[in-house]
């Protein structure tokens, strides 16, 4: 408030006569004042900066007065040491919250037994089951999507995410799971999915005309650019040109049939190849409903098929993720793109799929999107790029005295020398968290010893995550159990 309450108000003040009266002089200078204070961005004390927080303590929530506010949040797990430099702090009270409520994105990264899996399933337990205090606040679901792909065959093994439909606990109430696999793979997928029960269905991911616009026909047929797209593509191009935003494959085919006299046998067979894997997932019977995605529920993509190999994986995914982004499913969205080294690598880091993340970290919050990226290895190119977009970070058990110098000049934090071997003695379970948009309470920076509540900037967090209410179905096989 300035001057008596002239800038009380939200409203901007109407413009007064350019006079140069010492009078309006000074009311001319209130009035441009006003748009300087923090009345219609939010106070000074980062209230925004509190309620989007990604990560928080028990006792900064408490301190910021969020018990009272409109919020949720998931127990994330429990508070080791909070350290900066030599620094070390271990707070009284342990708990550590993930904002559930608020866009967030994150990588959990570390060697495979280090527990990223584990990590993950605890984010979408926090978001997904309502109603559970022991984990946290979750008065309204989100909708979840998760992106897999694997080996395929007989001897896969399910999504580790699809587990978080089974539970031992009479009072969780789980969420439904939906996964998509091939069509090629249908029958498999359904054998390697059946120990789950019925909560979990398997279905063919087929797409509907209704979801298939002309860039996802490009995203099918592997067409970068085109400049280096084939000559023969050139005619589908044209023809993607002409029709437009009336594009359907089926006006597509038609238009096509009548191109393809003018082309040799080489050009027919190189159409063909591309055409295949467009037509493998294409309903062509509308025998599916296309509503994949709803409150409260988890849908699967998982491609793990021999005959499915990580480019193509990409293209997929890169058209399941775009409908998952226009879908109106009145919550929030989470996406989890899983064991991410394993397909965007794929044509050097530089698919459609890998963009189309890059765009959706940078838009999340007018998307209401949280994206979660797991890996056991460094990101390639403009993979690497989406993943310095991040706002956490969570390094589990990291072997590779290279992979941690490409954290170390990725990150904010203050990371001492003998970070690393911290990082290498992690324990199952444990990680360190790297949030500057977090909150915690430390000593004031005067010297008085007073708490105050700051952003954990720099500074990173040692965690353990916490227990499971679901199943966990990625614990390690052993000769002798118990």
């Amino acid at each position: 408030m300035m001057n008596g309450g002239v800038c009380a108000s939200n409203t901007i003040p109407s413009p007064v006569s350019r006079s140069t009266s010492p009078a309006n002089v000074s009311l001319h200078a209130v009035e441009e004042l006003c748009l300087l204070s923090d009345t219609n961005v939010g106070s000074i004390d980062g209230e925004h900066d509190l309620i989007t927080a990604p990560v928080m303590t028990r006792h900064a929530y408490v301190m910021a007065g969020l018990e009272e506010e409109r919020s949720q949040y998931g127990v994330l797990g429990s508070v080791l040491a909070i350290q900066e430099n030599a620094d070390r702090m271990v707070p009284e009270d342990p708990r550590l919250y993930v904002n559930t409520n608020a866009p967030f994105s994150a990588v959990v990264c570390g060697v495979q037994g280090s527990g990223k899996s584990h990590t993950v399933s605890v984010l979408l337990e926090n978001m997904l089951i309502p109603e559970y205090s022991p984990i946290g606040v979750c008065k309204k679901t989100l909708c979840g999507l998760v992106l897999h792909f694997g080996e395929g065959g007989p001897s896969s093994r399910p999504n580790e995410a699809a587990w978080i439909s089974q539970t031992t606990m009479s009072d969780v109430q789980v969420p439904s799971v939906h996964v998509y696999v091939s069509s090629s793979s249908l029958h498999t997928m359904k054998a390697v999915y059946a120990p789950l029960g019925p909560n979990v269905k398997v279905l063919p991911l087929l797409f509907s005309d209704s979801e298939l616009d002309a860039e996802a026909f490009l995203s099918m047929m592997a067409v970068g650019s085109s400049d280096s797209a084939p000559l023969y593509m050139q005619t589908v191009l044209s023809i993607l040109r002409k029709l437009g935003e009336t594009f359907t494959y089926t006006a597509f085919t038609r238009e096509m049939d009548s191109c393809k006299v003018d082309f040799n046998p080489a050009q027919l067979a190189g159409l063909k190849q591309r055409l295949a894997l467009l037509e493998a997932f294409i309903d062509q019977h509308n025998k599916y409903p296309p509503s994949r995605f709803c409150e409260g529920q988890l849908t699967i993509i998982d491609l793990s098929d021999p005959f499915i190999d990580p480019a193509a994986a990409c293209s997929l995914f890169e058209i399941a993720t775009r409908i998952f982004v226009r879908a109106d499913v009145g919550t929030g969205k989470v996406l989890v793109v899983d064991e991410a080294h394993k397909y965007l690598a794929a044509n050097k880091g530089n698919s459609g799929l890998t963009r189309a993340l890059l765009s959706l970290i940078r838009q999340q919050r007018h998307l209401a999107m949280r994206v979660v990226l797991s890996t056991q290895g460094k990101a390639n190119s403009r993979a690497s790029c989406a993943s310095r977009f991040m706002q956490c970070r969570y390094i589990a058990q990291v072997l590779s005295p290279s992979w941690w110098e490409h954290i170390v000049k990725h990150v904010s934090a203050k990371l001492s020398d003998d970070a690393f071997d911290q990082v290498v003695k992690l324990r199952a379970g444990e990680s360190i968290i790297l949030a500057p948009a977090g909150f915690g309470v430390f000593s004031g920076s005067n010297g008085s010893g007073q708490q105050e509540l700051c952003q954990f900037g720099r500074r990173f967090i040692l965690a353990k995550t916490r227990k499971r209410v679901t199943a966990d179905g990625g614990a390690s096989i052993l000769v002798m159990d118990g």
